[in-house]
């Protein structure tokens, strides 16, 4: 039981700890390290919660029970059709982002071209999927400790040249706070994963929202960490004029080809780590939807319509990282955001979830929905 709580922890963390973290030095660096941390602990807060009111949603149902079906049950045909819709678009959208991100890390220190490197990092990963369930989790599990021990190499190299004068550089101008707004929730994007852990883990409350709380810890304290190391190592202008995460390996690592490697290792395992929990939510969803079988036919078929769209928009836009993290925000906000919240208000109303309800009652559930919308302007500013 315990190895499997931790296989649910390191989904949770893991699909966090991706392409959101690395993003972050860009997405915020601009407003300086106070403003950027108080930014980054209010997202935290705010993604805690709506993950609890799906929690609370998807326990009223139980488990095998994924988010096509809920919306359909509570809000219709119209809220079944938006919020698959979203999720799908939220999906791609990330895979595209690690695709992306994955083909600039293998094309610098290979010299191959990052279309090429996208192609080879695709090709790896729809074979994992494809084995089936056990062996992603497996997989992620491992990688996830890797990633861990790697972040610390990473940190402890990185401490040695930080330069604590840029910690007190920047300029926390509204604007620029609310445009980093989309990133900062979608690095904090494992919600969409909850049924597929709540299927994984079965119905133990208690245990599922410690895995929900220690698996979104650990990426707060980690995110916390690296924004102290990439804002010491670069000056809030050149964060801001980054594109992907191979220029952003190379600022920091300050010309030090030891540095690089580093970063480029612990960087990899990062968006794989997120690309496997994704891809795996992905993949259910799909079998789902389209009422695919679990034969080796259909499997491959179910992974070829989870590759193939986000693998097309990356070999198109190579350098669609940021454009591609602020796109996913505005549909992560529908999804962990306006619909939970729909669907709360809705089932309680109606006298249920009375087993299990969040703290907070409307107050909170409207403040968190006057965010949504918030977040949502803010990815098309």
């Amino acid at each position: 039981m315990l190895s499997k709580n931790l296989g649910a922890v390191s989904i949770v963390a893991g699909t966090s700890i991706g392409a959101g973290m690395l993003g972050l030095p860009m997405a915020i660096g601009s407003l300086g390290f106070v403003t950027g941390s108080l930014v980054l602990l209010f997202m935290w807060i705010v993604a805690m919660y709506v993950a609890l009111l799906l929690l609370e949603i998807n326990l009223e149902f139980g488990k095998g029970v994924n988010l096509n079906f809920m919306t359909r049950k509570i809000l219709g045909r119209p809220g079944q059709l938006l919020g698959t819709g979203s999720v799908f678009f939220l999906f791609y959208c990330l895979l595209v982002a690690y695709l992306t991100g994955m083909g600039g890390i293998i094309a610098s220190n290979t010299g191959l071209d990052a279309r090429m490197g996208t192609l080879i990092f695709a090709g790896i990963s729809a074979t994992l999927l494809f084995s089936g369930t056990h062996s992603v989790v497996t997989a992620n599990k491992y990688l996830f400790i890797g990633m861990l021990v790697a972040m610390v190499a990473c940190f402890a190299t990185l401490g040695g040249q930080l330069n604590l004068e840029n910690l007190a550089i920047g300029q926390p101008k509204a604007k620029l706070l609310i445009m980093s707004l989309p990133v900062l929730f979608t690095s904090f994007g494992y919600h969409p994963c909850i049924p597929s852990i709540v299927n994984y883990i079965g119905d133990d409350r208690k245990t599922l929202i410690r895995i929900f709380g220690v698996g979104s810890t650990i990426p707060f304290i980690c995110y916390f960490a690296w924004l102290t190391l990439a804002l010491g190592s670069a000056t809030p202008d050149q964060l801001a004029v980054m594109d992907n995460v191979d220029v952003l390996i190379s600022q920091m690592s300050g010309g030090s080809t030891w540095v690089s490697s580093i970063l480029s290792l612990f960087a990899s395992l990062a968006l794989v780590t997120s690309f496997i929990g994704v891809a795996f939510a992905l993949f259910d969803l799909v079998a789902e939807t389209f009422r695919r079988k679990d034969d080796k036919v259909s499997r491959a078929g179910t992974t070829a319509m989870v590759f193939f769209p986000p693998l097309a928009a990356s070999l198109l836009a190579p350098n669609g990282f940021i454009a591609a993290l602020a796109h996913a925000g505005a549909a992560f906000t529908i999804i962990a955001i306006f619909i939970p919240c729909v669907m709360v208000w809705k089932m309680r109303a109606a006298g249920l979830n009375k087993s299990y309800r969040v703290v907070g009652g409307k107050p909170a559930l409207v403040l968190s929905f006057m965010c949504g919308i918030v977040i949502v302007t803010a990815s098309y500013l």
